[in-house]
């Protein structure tokens, strides 16, 4: 099995207003936040990282429920009027994002396009406009975001050493065909991220350490 990975980048924004919105959207439905300890069984788990040079981490540690946890970000944009993404990686074969701003979900990228349906109905080759102005603040470079996000060719895998399959920065950890491509990506976007090797495998994790592991507890009929 490949790398399953989720997690909520929120922009200018303290890890302490992150909880209390997240609390409050859940506590809504019925379902209070609670301490997730120890137990590795617990289903819906989050790790949420201290802010760390204005990004604010949460991880989706457990479960692939998909449609409550968006809904669950777009309210903390909203209530925060705060800008951020969800980075997710798929199996270990693709990654991609969703970016929202101030309550609404406002661009979408998918790294192999044809792969999934995570988005119906909505385009997925991502928009480097959308990205430099939703982070306003960090001075970022357009160009450099299209290269990013530049669409994947049909024939990378028929083609070795294929012309578009390049490291966007020479200090680029990855080229644009891998799946961890989305760290530089993240780093562009001033996230810091690290690979831990533990024993025989490496686990990907930010730099900021965690703050709070909490659950969202099944709902009853």
């Amino acid at each position: 099995m490949g790398l399953f990975f989720r997690y909520n980048l929120f922009r200018d924004v303290g890890h302490e207003q992150v909880y209390e919105a997240l609390s409050d959207i859940w506590s809504a439905q019925g379902r209070p936040l609670v301490d997730a300890g120890e137990d590795s069984t617990v289903r819906d788990r989050y790790t949420l990282h201290a802010e760390h040079e204005g990004w604010t981490l949460l991880g989706w540690d457990r479960g692939w429920e998909w449609d409550l946890r968006r809904k669950a970000q777009l309210h903390v944009s909203r209530v925060l009027d705060c800008s951020g993404l969800l980075t997710f990686v798929y199996d270990g074969d693709w990654w991609g994002y969703e970016l929202f701003s101030a309550g609404r979900a406002i661009d979408r990228y998918v790294q192999e396009a044809a792969e999934g349906d995570w988005f119906p109905g909505q385009p997925t080759a991502g928009r480097p406009d959308l990205v430099v102005t939703a982070f306003p603040g960090l001075g970022l470079s357009e160009p450099l975001a299209a290269q990013y996000l530049a669409p994947q060719p049909e024939d990378l895998w028929c083609v070795d050493d294929h012309p578009w399959d390049i490291r966007v920065q020479p200090h680029d950890a990855y080229t644009r065909g891998h799946t961890l491509a989305f760290q530089d990506f993240w780093r562009f976007l001033g996230a810091g991220i690290s690979e831990v090797p533990r024993d025989h495998w490496t686990i990907i994790t930010p730099d900021a350490p965690a703050w709070r592991e909490f659950a969202v507890p099944e709902q009853h009929a």
